[in-house]
């Protein structure tokens, strides 16, 4: 019986345990990004502060949104939001998510 009772102690800890990187984003505010209108600002009100921001020669920037999570007992969840920047606008986006 003490046996089984610790094994179930256990898994209730281990089904609690879960870590994440990264913080999360709204997905609905991909919505109000805008081609050739949205700018880094716009874009830091939106998510955040990026995970990584690239400088490229003429006037390219590369921002991009990271996160995932993971749980004891379940897969590892993430996704990631990259946008490049061309003089100062939203050129292209892309979101992934594994």
């Amino acid at each position: 019986m003490k046996k089984r009772f610790v094994a179930f102690a256990m898994l209730l800890v281990l089904s609690g345990c879960s870590s994440s990187s990264g913080k999360n984003f709204d997905d609905a505010s991909l919505a109000k990004i805008q081609y050739g209108a949205t700018t880094r600002q716009d874009l830091i009100s939106l998510f955040g502060q990026p995970t990584s921001e690239t400088p490229y020669p003429e006037n390219h920037i590369l921002m991009m949104w990271s996160y995932s999570q993971a749980n004891a007992m379940s897969t590892t969840e993430g996704k990631t939001l990259t946008v490049q920047l061309d003089n100062g606008k939203v050129k292209s986006y892309t979101l992934s998510k594994t």
